[in-house]
C-alpha cells in the first residue's frame, strides 16, 4: 500500500497550484494523456512483485449542471492477475482495454470525483509472467477471461488552464468484481491529462481588439 500513498501524495502535491474549471450546462471535454498502472497484489509470494506499467488514457465528459458531468473513459494498458493456489502463485499479464461509463461530481473548483462502471477486454493471449506451477499444471486467471467487470473511482484536481486548454492529474483505483478465487485483479493508477474544451453551450464572447 505504500506506493498507492506516494500516489496520492503526489497528486495532491501537484493539485496545489491547481486552477478551477467552472462546469456548465452543455459542456463538451475531450483528454488524453499518459497512464501509469499497477496491479494491488496483496499475495504472500515474495519472489513476485507487481510492476508499473506505462500507457495512456482518453476521457471525455460532459455537463449536465453547474455541479456534475456524465464520463465515458477509455485505457489502453498492461495489467498483470496474481492468483494463489495451494501456497503456489501464478502472475499472467495481459494488454487490456478498460472501458468506464460514468458520473463525475466536483467537490468544489479545484477538485472532482467519479464513480464509474468499468469492463476490461483482453487484447491478446495472456503471457505467464511467473508460476510455481508445473508445465500444463496452470491455474486459470482473469488474464483469459473476455471480459472483466468493475468499478472505477478516482480524484481529479486541474493544474494549469489557458483558453479552452487545461492539464489535470486524475489518481484512481479499478475494483474488479469479477475476481476469480483467491486472485488480486483491481488495480491503481495516475494519470496526467490534456484537456480541450470541444465544445461551449453558451460561448464566451471574445473582447473586440483595440
Amino acid at each position: 500500500m505504500t506506493n498507492v500513498k506516494v500516489l496520492f501524495l503526489l497528486f495532491f502535491m501537484f493539485c496545489l497550484r491547481s486552477i478551477a474549471y467552472v462546469p456548465k450546462e452543455g459542456n463538451v471535454n475531450a483528454s488524453i494523456g499518459p497512464f501509469v498502472s499497477r496491479t494491488d497484489y496483496h499475495g504472500s509470494s515474495t519472489q513476485t512483485k507487481a510492476p508499473f506499467f506505462g500507457d495512456f488514457g482518453f476521457i471525455v465528459n460532459g455537463d449536465i449542471n453547474d455541479s456534475g458531468a456524465l464520463e465515458i473513459a477509455l485505457f489502453h494498458m498492461q495489467k498483470v492477475y496474481f492468483r494463489e493456489e495451494n501456497s503456489k502463485t501464478i502472475a499472467e499479464k495481459t494488454e487490456l482495454m478498460h472501458i468506464t461509463m460514468g458520473y463525475r461530481y466536483w467537490l468544489s473548483p479545484l477538485f472532482s470525483t467519479s464513480l464509474a462502471l468499468s469492463s476490461s477486454y483482453p487484447m491478446n493471449q495472456p503471457q505467464v509472467m511467473h508460476t510455481d506451477f508445473a508445465t500444463g499444471q496452470n491455474i486459470d486467471t482473469s488474464a483469459r477471461d473476455t471480459v472483466d467487470y468493475g468499478f472505477d473511482i478516482s480524484i481529479q484536481g486541474e493544474l494549469w488552464q489557458r483558453d479552452r486548454y487545461s492539464v489535470f492529474a486524475d489518481a484512481r483505483y479499478g475494483l474488479s468484481v469479477t475476481e476469480k478465487r483467491n486472485e488480486d485483479g483491481s488495480h491503481y493508477g495516475l494519470l496526467i491529462g490534456l484537456k480541450y474544451l470541444v465544445q461551449e453551450k453558451h460561448p464566451t464572447l471574445t473582447k473586440e481588439k483595440n
